[in-house]
């Protein structure tokens, strides 16, 4: 299973995939919300691997 990340904020969600960084899908976000998350999925990509590989492989 690729590493992925869920977002959901009130009736919005979106995916992710992490290596490299793609939006899977979304749903009621707009473009800019999108470009935001993407930008934080980015800068947090490493944090994001660690948490996924400690709660994966414990």
């Amino acid at each position: 299973m690729p590493i992925h990340i869920h977002i959901e904020k009130d009736n919005k969600t979106a995916k992710f995939e992490i290596f490299p960084t793609f939006l899977i899908k979304s749903r009621k976000f707009n473009a800019s919300e999108i470009r935001e998350i993407r930008s934080l999925v980015d800068e947090n990509s490493g944090l994001i691997k660690n948490k996924w590989n400690e709660y994966f492989n414990n």
